[in-house]
């Protein structure tokens, strides 16, 4: 079993900084094994050149992480365009670049374990997503995936997937549509998709996760799991949930994750990720819901 929390950074002009509101002792504290450093658009320094944004980031965790974690692999630009050719080839590429500054500049870093893809869009295969730069081409991600896994580390993955018709994303197979799609869970070793639930993009988060255990039957794809979903909303802060001015309500809704499961495969998923927000708080209210509620902790 192994938890993943999502650890944010941003670079703040001279160097990187940690957004989070308390240690990594802390964190592990809570529950969690491995942290996903990964920060917002405008938070990944770009320069246009791959080896130097790598660097620098490589540089900052080699020092300031000192626990097992996944490394982002930035999609976006500050401006919200992609960092390298979409549909072009993956040797040479932006992307190639930052892993090969990481596995190579730091391959002697005991923590560092693999490597995040960022773009969380769950169709990105799909030509119209191609069309506007929101999406990327299979052979992209399959060259990447070779790359990261052929050097000894993990690729992850968390699209945003608010739909029932999970099996119309690009996490699973369209071997019997046209267009044909390769399943995305062929190239990453885990997936964690996010319901999005907790914001009110999904209504019913039982049938989502049958549905989903449904299409891991199907496909055989049985390293495809659940993102937990809360933030600063349980507390009273500004955040996402989609009744945010009812901190009891969204504490219930972050709890209806873990019912969900509960309630669908008898227990709690081995393999789970979390996003929280920045707050640590959030998880500590959550896990005393779960426990006091569903007899079961949080992470």
């Amino acid at each position: 079993m192994a938890n993943f929390g999502l650890w944010w950074v941003r670079w703040n002009g001279s160097g990187y900084e940690s957004r989070m509101s308390g240690s990594l002792e802390q964190f592990r504290e809570l529950g969690f094994d491995y942290a996903v450093v990964l920060g917002q658009p405008a938070h990944i320094q770009y320069t246009g050149d791959a080896e130097t944004d790598a660097y620098n980031l490589s540089e900052y965790l080699s020092v300031h992480m000192d626990m097992p974690y996944y490394v982002t692999v930035p999609f976006f630009t500050p401006s919200k365009t992609p960092r390298g050719n979409i549909t072009g080839n993956f040797e040479r590429s932006y992307w190639e670049k930052w892993i090969d500054t990481f596995i190579f500049t730091h391959s002697s870093d005991p923590n560092l374990r693999g490597f995040y893809w960022s773009l969380e869009n769950a169709w990105m295969f799909k030509q119209d997503q191609l069309n506007i730069e929101k999406g990327i081409s299979h052979e992209l991600i399959e060259a990447m995936s070779q790359k990261i896994h052929q050097a000894g580390f993990e690729f992850i993955w968390m699209p945003s997937t608010p739909t029932m018709n999970i099996e119309g994303t690009n996490i699973f197979p369209w071997w019997y549509k046209s267009p044909n799609y390769p399943g995305a869970c062929e190239y990453f070793d885990y997936v964690f998709a996010q319901p999005n639930y907790y914001m009110g993009r999904i209504n019913d988060i039982d049938g989502w996760t049958l549905n989903l255990e449904g299409l891991k039957l199907k496909y055989n794809c049985w390293n495809v799991f659940m993102e937990m979903e809360a933030d600063e909303c349980i507390i009273g802060g500004g955040g996402n949930c989609k009744t945010c001015n009812d901190s009891e309500n969204c504490m219930r809704l972050a709890g209806n994750y873990i019912q969900a499961q509960i309630n669908t495969i008898g227990r709690r998923y081995f393999q789970r990720a979390y996003y929280f927000g920045v707050t640590f708080d959030v998880v500590r209210h959550v896990d005393s819901y779960c426990r006091g509620n569903l007899g079961v902790p949080y992470v």
